[in-house]
C-alpha cells in the first residue's frame, strides 16, 4: 500500500507497523551487521505515550500533531537520511546518528501530551511551548535506551530545530553534523506534513488547535496561528509554503531536502510533488 502522486512512484504510507518497518528497513540496508532494538523499542515507547499507558502521561488529545502525523515526519527523516547515504556526501552517516536522528523525531511533538492530572483543555494549549517541553522529555526518556548525555544534548538540539521561525545561527550545534541533524528534522516535519494525503482535510483540525492555544496563551500569534477561521487557514496555505516554507527549507534547513532527489526514482522529489498537488487540491476545495 501507498499514497500515490503523479506517475508511478509513490511515498510510503504512514501506519505505525509499517512506519517502523520503513524506518527499520532503511537502518538495515545501510547498516546490516546493527541490530533495530534502540528503533523498535523507542518506537513502540512512543506510541504507549500517545495511547495513554506511558506513566505519568495521558493519551494524546491533540487532532493535528498526532501519532500519524508523526509517523508521516519520521518516515520523511529516514527518507532524507537515505538520500544522504546515496548521495555519496562525507562524513558518511553513522548508525548512531541514524538512530539519534530517528530519536528525535519520534519525540519532536511529545510535549503536546499532558501529565496525568491536568484537566484542563488539550494539549493543544501547549503548542507555543511544545518545544521545549519534548526537549525537556527527551532528557527524561533517553537514558534508560543508553543514550549518553551528549547524545541527548544532540537530540534536543534536533527537536529544537523544528520549532516554528528556529534562527539555526543560534542553537549552539558543536560541529556541522549536528546541525545537518537539526536541518534533516526541521525539514521533515514541514515536507512530511504538507505532502501527507489528507493534509487539506486536517488543515480544520490545526485551526482548531491554534485557536485553542491562543486562548490560553498570552504569547502574540503571527502568520497562520493568527488565522480567524479554518477557511482563512486554508486560503493562506499557498502563500504559508512559498514564503515562509520555502525559505526555511532553503536557506535556514541548508536545502537538505534536495537529498530526497537521491532517494527517489529518477531524481524526482516525491515529496515536493506532493505537496504542489496538495495545494492544488486545496484551491479546488476553496472554490466550491
Amino acid at each position: 500500500m501507498a499514497k500515490k502522486t503523479d506517475g508511478d512512484a509513490a511515498l510510503p504510507t504512514s501506519a505505525p507497523s509499517e512506519t517502523l518497518s520503513f524506518i527499520t528497513a532503511l537502518f538495515l540496508a545501510h547498516f546490516p551487521e546493527r541490530n533495530t532494538t534502540f528503533l523498535t523499542g523507542i518506537f513502540k515507547q512512543i506510541q504507549k505515550a500517545f495511547a495513554g499507558t506511558y506513566p505519568g502521561y495521558q493519551s494524546c488529545d491533540t487532532v493535528f500533531h498526532d501519532l500519524a502525523h508523526t509517523c508521516q515526519v519520521a518516515i520523511a527523516t529516514v527518507c532524507i537520511l537515505d538520500g544522504y547515504c546515496k548521495s555519496g556526501r562525507l562524513p558518511v552517516l553513522t548508525f548512531r546518528g541514524y538512530e539519534l536522528a530517528v530519536a528525535g523525531i519520534l519525540l519532536h511533538d511529545i510535549g503536546y501530551l499532558k501529565e496525568v492530572g491536568d484537566n484542563r483543555g488539550t494539549g493543544a494549549k501547549h503548542t507555543f511551548s511544545h518545544v521545549e517541553r519534548s526537549a525537556d522529555f527527551a532528557a527524561k526518556f533517553l537514558p534508560s535506551f543508553g543514550a549518553t548525555p551528549d547524545e541527548i544534548r544532540q537530540v534536543q538540539l534536533s527537536i529544537r530545530s523544528t520549532a516554528v521561525n528556529v534562527d539555526m545561527s543560534k542553537l549552539p550545534f558543536r560541529d556541522p553534523g549536528e546541525r545537518f541533524m537539526g536541518c534533516v528534522l526541521g525539514s521533515a516535519d514541514l515536507l512530511g506534513q504538507m505532502a501527507a494525503p489528507d493534509y487539506p482535510e486536517r488543515l480544520p483540525r490545526l485551526f482548531r488547535e491554534f485557536a485553542e492555544a491562543a486562548s490560553y496563551s498570552h504569547v502574540a500569534t503571527g502568520g497562520r496561528a493568527s488565522s480567524q477561521s479554518a477557511e482563512d487557514l486554508l486560503r493562506r496555505t499557498r502563500e504559508f509554503y512559498h514564503g515562509y516554507a520555502r525559505r526555511m527549507l532553503d536557506h535556514e534547513w541548508d536545502g537538505v531536502y534536495h537529498l530526497l532527489e537521491y532517494h527517489f526514482p529518477d531524481g524526482r522529489n516525491l515529496y515536493v510533488e506532493a505537496i504542489d498537488a496538495n495545494l492544488d487540491r486545496i484551491d479546488r476545495l476553496l472554490e466550491n
